[in-house]
């Protein structure tokens, strides 16, 4: 007796695929036929043959989830870049603010400084991670505002701003609170203030940033990411 079995078959048909001897009446009564299968262990290897894992599916598998790992990866690395683009846009806000009070605006000049140093280490923050952040442009640019903290930490120091070591700032808020104003708009808002270099140096952060979460966002339907202004330069994805 024998019986042919193919993967992802209809078993029921390998049934009349038997073939017995003439006069063999255990075979001839269909319902002894499936005992003998069973008995045999012929239905056993039957199973095992139709429910075999299929190796081409599972290599397909394979690449489809390798590829939406790149692609989550290629979306965190534009999401991220994003937030150093936004954060960078809220610093120069805050420093715009402080320039446009009057200096009988204490509160919002307050109130303005605080929203400074919280987008300013926001996007030194986002900026640090060179696994999904790998700009030169834009680390070159934080490089240059750590060096702009570190040229007025006296300054920074008499309204209770603190230059730190990773290039974030540091605040005292009592020490701020009990600041000269005048002290506060000749730190940000004369032309050739420290506030006046680091909005400048943000603006370049976030145009640079901007740019790389859009390029990290394009692609096109062969698998390459494109690169530059209605994609015209396009690099492969790794």
């Amino acid at each position: 007796m024998s019986i042919n079995i193919q993967a992802k078959t209809d078993y029921s048909s390998l049934f009349s695929s038997i073939s017995g001897s003439k006069g063999d009446s255990f075979n001839s009564m269909s319902w002894l036929k499936d005992y003998g299968l069973v008995k045999s262990g012929a239905y056993g290897k039957l199973m095992k043959a139709y429910y075999a894992e299929d190796k081409t599916s599972e290599s397909a598998s394979k690449i489809v989830s390798k590829d939406a790992n790149k692609a989550a990866g290629k979306s965190t690395a534009s999401e991220n870049y994003g937030k150093v683009a936004e954060a960078a846009g809220s610093v120069k806000e805050s420093i715009e603010k402080i320039r446009n009070a009057t200096k009988e605006d204490t509160d919002l000049l307050v109130s303005a400084v605080k929203g400074f140093v919280k987008s300013y280490n926001s996007m030194i923050e986002a900026a640090a991670d060179k696994e999904v952040v790998n700009d030169s442009s834009i680390s070159s640019r934080i490089t240059v505002l750590s060096s702009l903290s570190n040229g007025y930490t006296e300054k920074m120091d008499s309204i209770g701003l603190i230059a730190e070591k990773d290039g974030k700032i540091g605040i005292d808020e009592d020490k701020l609170k009990a600041a000269d104003v005048s002290d506060i708009k000749d730190l940000f808002a004369e032309r050739s203030s420290y506030g006046y270099s680091v909005s400048v140096s943000a603006g370049m952060v976030q145009s640079n940033a901007s740019y790389a979460a859009t390029r990290n966002s394009l692609y096109n339907s062969s698998g390459t990411a494109a690169f530059g202004a209605g994609g015209y330069f396009f690099d492969t994805i790794s």
